[in-house]
């Protein structure tokens, strides 16, 4: 076994639910409301709806539940049909290392282990708290969107080790399990290139699905590559280059600093959403003839600045775009799932406020990024007036966190309308004592419409 692998599996296999702060705790439970409430918002929608009838059709001894349903699937099925509700709405949390992954994806893979094998909410909240911890820190040391790769790479090896914590597997079939979601998971940075498609909400549920059916594999005896990592035709090697994942485990763990989201955009484009709303209340968007939106190196150069975002086609597409996050809000007052239904970002009236806006890199917003999070907007009126709005942190960032009132209030906006209010209510009670479930498989009776 490589240096690296054994660290990532041994600090997997050790992690013990009493190691857990009582924040790192909070956090989890906090994560798990707004991942459930995400998943049930796009309960509706096409990818939701093709992958949930591809589960159906297959029946398991082995099985775990389908969210907002009583259907039970193959354990890697469910993870992947989970996987795509949580993340087709790109509105679950998210993490900024050298690359920006949603920790949240990999609940959906520890979430079909736990239901699988009747695990208690003990187990489920270390599981959740060993795939964000190896999630992070691995985007911590290296971007893999600059060698060309997608950030999912690291989703499928992080959501195997949460679940293989969650199926109670012994240290060497860990080990296994680690490297039989790595080396055939390499997947490429396409999938966040140009005009976006379906993929970019599915990839990251693949990757659950990898991670689930490696440690299904190991489980019954398949052994994996035994250098993953640093062998010769390794990570290392072939991918990134040398990473040192001394950092793993630090305090405080990952899932206590992973960010919410306000609305369901891009995380980047959410100061630039904050800031067109208050913007909004000093100039009525009619008499608008320019829009300069600031900010920092990573967020103008990177895919939000692709050619397409700027009158985006498609629905993964206006999740991504700066210039529709901005003029939706200005037009609209808000972002909601509304948003990014195709008769509104092909709107004319959307389309003309985009080819408005302008995206420009703020040298000093790239030198204080990622301390400081910076946004600016400023319009210039046809009667030569200037507005200018500038935020700072956006709802939901570790320095301007989202309280669990609102936390709720937004799984209530997501859910409510499939489950009605007595039911999150009911799901409430649950999750705030997560740590108390002696089965985490009543969330499926819960949460079923």
């Amino acid at each position: 076994m490589d240096t690296t692998k054994r660290r990532i599996v041994s600090f997997a296999s050790a992690l013990d639910f009493r190691d857990l702060t009582p924040g790192v705790i909070h956090a989890i439970k906090q994560r798990f409301i707004d991942t459930m409430g995400c998943a049930l918002g796009a309960f509706s929608t096409e990818p939701a709806v093709i992958t949930r009838r591809i589960a159906a059709n297959v029946q398991s001894n082995f099985n775990a539940g389908i969210l907002g349903t009583r259907i039970k699937s193959s354990p890697e099925l469910a993870a992947f049909t989970n996987g795509a509700m949580i993340r087709c709405l790109d509105f679950n949390d998210d993490y900024f290392g050298k690359d920006g992954p949603h920790p949240s994806d990999t609940i959906a893979a520890v979430l079909a282990a736990a239901d699988a094998t009747h695990a208690n909410g003990k187990a489920l909240i270390t599981g959740i708290a060993v795939a964000y911890e190896i999630l992070c820190t691995m985007v911590d040391v290296v971007s893999l969107r600059d060698k060309g790769w997608d950030y999912i790479t690291y989703t499928a090896p992080a959501a195997a080790l949460g679940a293989a914590k969650v199926l109670n597997l012994p240290e060497e079939i860990m080990s296994h399990s680690v490297s039989l979601a790595m080396v055939p998971n390499c997947a490429l940075g396409q999938t966040r290139a140009g005009e976006l498609t379906m993929w970019k909400g599915l990839a990251s549920a693949n990757a659950c699905r990898n991670g689930v059916f490696a440690c299904m594999l190991a489980r019954e005896g398949v052994t994996g590559p035994s250098e993953p990592v640093e062998g010769k035709r390794g990570f290392w090697n072939l991918v990134t280059g040398p990473f040192d994942v001394s950092s793993l485990g630090r305090q405080p763990l990952r899932a206590e600093i992973v960010y919410l989201k306000n609305w369901p955009v891009l995380y980047s484009a959410q100061l630039a959403v904050q800031a067109a709303l208050a913007l909004r209340d000093k100039v009525s968007v009619n008499d608008i003839e320019s829009i300069v939106v600031e900010a920092y190196n990573r967020l103008t150069t990177r895919s939000a600045s692709d050619p397409e975002k700027r009158q985006p086609k498609t629905r993964e597409t206006a999740d991504h775009s700066v210039h529709f996050g901005v003029a939706a809000a200005l037009l609209d007052g808000d972002i909601t799932l509304a948003s990014f239904e195709k008769k509104r970002f092909l709107d004319p009236d959307v389309v003309d406020v985009m080819a408005k806006i302008e995206l420009r890199e703020n040298p000093e917003f790239t030198k204080q990024y990622p301390e400081i999070w910076n946004c600016k907007i400023v319009a210039f009126t046809r009667s030569g007036e200037r507005h200018e709005v500038h935020a700072i942190y956006p709802k939901g960032h570790p320095k301007n966190p989202m309280n669990d009132r609102e936390v709720e209030d937004k799984f209530i906006s997501l859910s409510e309308p499939l489950l009605g209010r007595q039911k999150c209510r009911a799901f409430f009670d649950f999750a705030w004592h997560l740590e108390e479930a002696q089965d985490v498989g009543q969330v499926f009776e819960l949460l079923a419409t």
